[in-house]
């Protein structure tokens, strides 16, 4: 039977007026691996910073494997969570080790734990540690720099991993080298819960086991790639296929 890990119970977020997430529901197994697709303004990010409590819901309940986050201490909540960022936020005047460390040095870990975890994580990430450990951020490219952010965050052995647009500002080689990288890191860590958000549909589409489509602070279709694909459940998310399809024929013209 699949275990529940994040579940949101009728979660809406307004500002004013506003509301920028509305009556949300849905769940999030153990080990899967989620994206969550939408335009700028969908309500996605503010989705997503709601379940580490970066931003409170204005109404409903969100609970993480099996604990309403309302009743848990915010800075243990966000220790059982990773987090990765478009700007990484990387230590410029630490090394990468240390960079990665930061997390386990809060958490009083012993040096030879520590030292082994980040070099478990230095090759997870294919930056091996012999040649990376010592270097500064400022050396790294723009990739390498998202790889050790993967690492940090993975450092403390968080069950769920949050990804907010990680790979938007990176060229498009790099960003599909990245891609299957971190879709192999999280089959070599199957027990983890990955939830990825992007604008990019071929990027939500190649990584999520499950997506959810977003538009207007709602869910409109949360199912398996192949599914929305086959049976798109709304306007808006038959238009996302036709841009994508449409895209596809571009490419095609241009070597006919």
């Amino acid at each position: 039977m699949k275990r529940p890990m994040i579940e949101l119970k009728n979660i809406s977020k307004s500002y004013g007026e506003k509301t920028v997430v509305d009556q949300i529901n849905l769940t999030i197994n153990k080990g899967e691996f989620i994206t969550i697709l939408g335009t700028s303004g969908s309500g996605k990010t503010t989705t997503l910073k709601m379940i580490n409590r970066l931003i409170e819901p204005s109404q409903g309940q969100i609970f993480f494997d099996g604990q309403d986050i309302s009743q848990m201490d915010p800075v243990q909540l966000r220790r059982q969570i990773g987090y990765v960022v478009q700007q990484i936020g990387l230590f410029p005047h630490l090394t990468v080790a240390d960079n990665i460390a930061t997390v386990p040095k809060l958490l009083h870990w012993d040096k030879d734990r520590t030292d082994q975890r980040v070099t478990e994580l230095l090759d997870l990430v294919q930056l091996p540690a012999a040649e990376y450990a010592n270097s500064y951020p400022k050396a790294l490219s723009g990739g390498q720099q998202q790889r050790v952010g993967v690492a940090r965050a993975l450092a403390a052995d968080p069950n769920v991993m949050l990804f907010d647009e990680p790979f938007g500002a990176i060229d498009a080689i790099t960003r599909g080298d990245l891609q299957e990288q971190l879709r192999q890191i999280h089959q070599t860590l199957s027990d983890k819960t990955f939830v990825f958000i992007t604008h990019d549909i071929y990027e939500a589409f190649k990584l999520g086991t499950k997506v959810i489509i977003m538009d207007q602070g709602k869910v409109v279709q949360y199912d398996r790639p192949k599914t929305i694909i086959q049976n798109s459940s709304s306007d808006f998310v038959r238009k996302l296929i036709e841009t994508a399809r449409g895209q596809e024929s571009l490419w095609e013209t241009a070597y006919d």
